[in-house]
């Protein structure tokens, strides 16, 4: 597999993500003010039910199909197949179920929601071997076409829906839209159809790969959504509606960011899985390029919330400003360590994710746990602490299997920190000796600081980047 032709497959899956943020973006805004924050504290109550129910019912087996050097026809068939019955299986579970998940966070509302979401895992099954199959011949411009287009659909899908009074349903609609304008996508791309075959002997050694890479994200799952299923309990609708507003601001960016060096790399990487040194200085690079971006987004969004918030979604969201605050530099330490796990993925261990989601898990479920005693506010402090602990940790297991440098991870950071000194400097300077300035003047200087601070540490990157869009636009 080319260099060149993974330097293209970023640069594609780079533009669709940025203009996809910037959809999300706009998106969000229109939703925070059409909708309630009950609604959105209802969908992601639904959402992270019935992503509990497919951890345990649906094994996606697609990741073995981008690990396999090769594959026949009867094995993707046969994996087809059996993607097929076990999102049946798993569309019967939640739909049968859902008066349980509306019993237990005493919402009746679930049961109707749970049931309309859950239409979205039938989708997924007929064109994943497809999607999968242009992800391992890295044919990265066609998935950003795809994605950008499913991303783009729901997004308007949600926002008539919103503007007609759907409520929460509009949401959920969003996301099935999504689904479908993929689906339609992938059969045009990917010509393939899968032969009335089924065979488990031919693909035993896949299953086995994706049952260890499944369990990793299983451990994943938990560590990214414990705390919805924790303090859905123990909290009103609205004050998750709140929790899931700010986690969506701080978690969106990352959640692209981590999705595009993920599409990237795991194929990337898979294609010199033995050169532990080439997997090693790309994972550096990468976190310098995902750090130059979203530390001091992070911090300026940090210390300037309350005036974006008012300016940008409107008074009714002020319940969600002290959550930002806290959580934006959870999201800050998370952009950074996101998409670590793929390493051990691409060298064909993905059981040691397993391991390191275990211990991240625990120290989530820690931090609401006891935060939970305290309030939202508390639960919000002390996950970024286990953010903090979990990079850490990450670290740590990283250089076990391939050791590097303190050199190469503070240079990999050096510009984004000295950002964040930077910028703190600031904020103090403004806030704590009460100067009487003009909200909008302090985020335009932070605006102003972080971009000069920019170009002087990474002036060599960011001309790398306008050569790659000179040349790409010729």
């Amino acid at each position: 597999m080319s260099k060149n032709k993974i330097i293209q497959g970023g640069f594609y899956l780079t533009i669709v993500n940025v203009l996809s943020q910037l959809l999300a973006i706009v998106v969000n805004i229109v939703l925070a003010r059409l909708l309630l924050p009950e609604d959105f504290g209802l969908v992601a109550l639904t959402m992270t039910y019935i992503g509990f129910i497919t951890l345990f019912t649906n094994m996606g087996f697609g990741s073995s199909i981008i690990h396999e050097d090769e594959t026949s026809q009867r094995q993707l068939s046969s994996i087809y197949w059996l993607n097929f019955g076990l999102s049946i299986f798993s569309f019967l579970i939640i739909i049968s179920t859902s008066q349980l998940a509306a019993n237990f966070y005493n919402e009746p509302k679930l049961t109707a929601i749970v049931f309309v979401a859950a239409f979205n895992i039938i989708i997924f099954p007929f064109y994943i071997v497809q999607y999968k199959l242009l992800e391992r011949d890295l044919e990265f411009r066609t998935i950003s076409k795809i994605n950008l287009s499913g991303i783009l659909v729901g997004s308007i899908a949600a926002v008539i829906g919103a503007y007609l009074g759907l409520g929460v349903y509009a949401l959920i609609l969003q996301s099935i839209v999504s689904s479908a304008i993929r689906l339609v996508m992938v059969m045009l791309y990917k010509r393939w159809l899968p032969s009335l075959y089924f065979n488990f002997k031919e693909i035993k050694h896949m299953i086995w790969y994706s049952l260890k890479f499944k369990a990793s994200q299983m451990s994943m799952y938990f560590e990214r959504n414990i705390d919805y299923l924790i303090l859905g309990k123990f909290f009103t609708s609205v004050i998750l509606g709140y929790y899931a507003f700010a986690y969506n601001i701080m978690y969106t960016p990352v959640k692209r960011i981590s999705y595009i060096f993920s599409e990237v790399l795991f194929p990337s990487f898979s294609s010199f899985k033995n050169d532990k040194e080439k997997i090693i200085n790309g994972y550096f690079k990468s976190v310098n390029l995902i750090a130059l971006v979203s530390l001091p987004a992070m911090t300026i969004l940090a210390f300037n919330a309350d005036f974006i918030i008012h300016l940008v979604f409107g008074q009714k969201w002020d319940g969600a400003i002290a959550i930002v605050r806290i959580l934006c530099f959870a999201g800050a330490i998370q952009s950074i360590s996101q998409f670590g796990g793929i390493i051990f993925s691409s060298i064909g261990k993905p059981e040691i994710t397993l391991y390191i989601s275990i211990g991240r898990t625990i120290l989530t479920v820690l931090a609401i746990v006891v935060g939970v005693q305290y309030g939202v506010l508390w639960v919000a402090y002390l996950l970024v602490i286990a953010k903090a602990i979990s990079f850490i940790f990450f670290l740590s297991v990283l250089n076990y299997y391939i050791p590097f440098s303190i050199a190469q991870l503070y240079n990999s950071l050096k510009g984004p920190l000295v950002s964040f000194i930077s910028l703190s400097l600031i904020y103090m300077l403004f806030y704590f000796n009460y100067l009487n300035v003009e909200p909008w003047i302090i985020l335009s200087l932070m605006v102003f600081v972080s971009l000069a601070i920019l170009y002087m540490f990474h002036k060599k990157t960011l001309l790398e980047i306008l050569k790659v869009l000179k040349e790409k636009t010729k």
